[in-house]
This record gives C-alpha cells, sequence and structure tokens, in this order.
C-alpha cells in the first residue's frame, strides 16, 4: 500500500509546500482537494506556469503521484454533471490522476430511496464508461446518504463495473455501525482508493490514533483482500478550521500508519 494525503487538510498551500511535505513526511502521493485557497482546480491550474501539465511534471521529478481528482459532482442532483465530468476528466489525464471521486450526496426530498439509487447509479455508469473510455476511473465515496458499505454496494450494482468503484472512506461505515468485515464484503472488490481519518463515536475528528475508528482492523481488512492502492490521509482543516495546522497532523499521521503498516506486514509501494 501507498500513504497520500488530501489537499483538504492544506487548502491554502502551493506546490511548494504541498511537494516539501509530502517529501519530508514520506508520502507517496497527493490527492487534489484545494489549491492556494479554490475548489476550483480547473481554473488554478490553467493559472500554474505551465499549465496542469508543468504541475504534473515538478510531482513526477520528485517521485510523488496525483493520486486522485476530487470532484463536486453529486450523482443525486437531477442535473447530468456532464460539463464537469468532461473538464474534471480533462484535467485528471493531464495531471495523470487515474481517479476521480464523486459524491452519491442525499436523498431529494420526495423520492425514495430506491429511485434516487437507481437515478445516481444509471448517472455513475454514464460517468464511468466516458472515464473509462479515457483509462479512467470514478469512485464513489462511503458518505452522504451512501455512507456504509451496504447502500454503496447497491449503488455501485446499478452503475456496473465500467469505469466505476469506490473510496472507502473508513470513518463514515464506521460512523454507520458497519464492521470492517462486513464493509471489506461489501465493497472491498470494488475499493481503488481509501480515506483514512480517526474520530471520537460523537463525530468529533481527532489525530490519528486518537478517536474511536479502528483503524488498525481496517487496514488488516485492506491487506486480506490483497488492496495495493492508497491509503489516502483526509484531514479536514478546510471545514474544520479549528484542527491542528498540516504542519502538525500530516508528520503525526505518517508516522502512526506507517507504524501500523509495519505491525500488520503491509509492504509500502
Amino acid at each position: 500500500m501507498k500513504l497520500a494525503f488530501s489537499t483538504l487538510g492544506c487548502p491554502n498551500w502551493g506546490i511548494d509546500e504541498i511537494i516539501d511535505s509530502a517529501r519530508t513526511n514520506g508520502y507517496d502521493g497527493v490527492q487534489l482537494r484545494f489549491y492556494q485557497g479554490t475548489l476550483d482546480l480547473n481554473k488554478a491550474l490553467a493559472d500554474f506556469p505551465g499549465g496542469a501539465r508543468e504541475f504534473r511534471r515538478r510531482f513526477e521529478r520528485v517521485g510523488l503521484a496525483i493520486c486522485c481528482l476530487d470532484t463536486s459532482i453529486v450523482l443525486t442532483a437531477k442535473d447530468e454533471a456532464t460539463g464537469e465530468g468532461q473538464q474534471m476528466m480533462d484535467l485528471a489525464l493531464a495531471l495523470g490522476a487515474p481517479h476521480l471521486r464523486v459524491f452519491g450526496g442525499e436523498i431529494p426530498e420526495g423520492e425514495t430511496r430506491d429511485d434516487a439509487t437507481r437515478r445516481a447509479g444509471e448517472k455513475l455508469a454514464r460517468l464511468g464508461r466516458q472515464a473509462g473510455q479515457r483509462g479512467l476511473r470514478v469512485l464513489l465515496e462511503t458518505h452522504d446518504a451512501f455512507s456504509s458499505g451496504a447502500h454503496t454496494a447497491e449503488l455501485l450494482a446499478v452503475a456496473g463495473d465500467e469505469g466505476t468503484g469506490a473510496i472507502w472512506d473508513f470513518h463514515h461505515p464506521f460512523r454507520m455501525g458497519e464492521s470492517p468485515e462486513r464493509t471489506a464484503r461489501l465493497i472491498g472488490s470494488r475499493t481503488y482508493h481509501v480515506h483514512v481519518k480517526d474520530a471520537k463515536k460523537d463525530g468529533q475528528l481527532t489525530p490519528m490514533g486518537e478517536g474511536e475508528v479502528p483503524t488498525k482492523d481496517l487496514l488488516a481488512q485492506l491487506h486480506r483482500i490483497g488492496y495495493t492502492g492508497y491509503v489516502s490521509l483526509e484531514w479536514e482543516k478546510a471545514w474544520h478550521p479549528e484542527l491542528a495546522d498540516a504542519q502538525v497532523a500530516f508528520p503525526q499521521a505518517a508516522r502512526y500508519l506507517s507504524d501500523l503498516f509495519k505491525e500488520l506486514g503491509i509492504s509500502r509501494g
């Protein structure tokens, strides 16, 4: 497995700070959500000297990957997401990012879960076909109304396998009462990227190892099913400014996760 962090944890950083932190703390990749204070990654990287391809080269020169590109697409929203989907696929290709994150979203008022799941699954299938034709994959995060592995699996069953998959965010299935073993059975084979964070049962976010999310058991399940992708720290500093700064959180999480990898016999890379 490999370690990454999401720029959700360092929303105002530029490329030099991102790369320096990743290299100094032993991360293998970076997941892009914010850049220099904006969620509009297309505009931010269009303004970067040399554009998105030069941004990518800066990472490649030091052996870092851009492992996932986060979109704000919501599958239950009553739109087709065609414009944003195509733009983000173009950007992912320029950056060399193989995966794009999407949200399932909440169940719209007046719509049943079954109907919303079917409609969201059909939207994901369309995005997945477009992505698959370009060598990319669109990943549904365990989040919102699809926080459990059970509900994520239902939506993925509608979407099919072509160009689609899951981001297993460790926190949300745990919050929904699913055991690591059950979530692994439900979506393990469809998981292509992982988010890791820690929290108390009341939802309060904590540094890694100080909450109640069973991170060790979750990593053990990933290891058991042969997962070899990225485990990406999602430190939610952008949404919770009271959290410690990335300069504190990123090194602490890297040490904690690296120690768990060693304890579990998980090889890096």
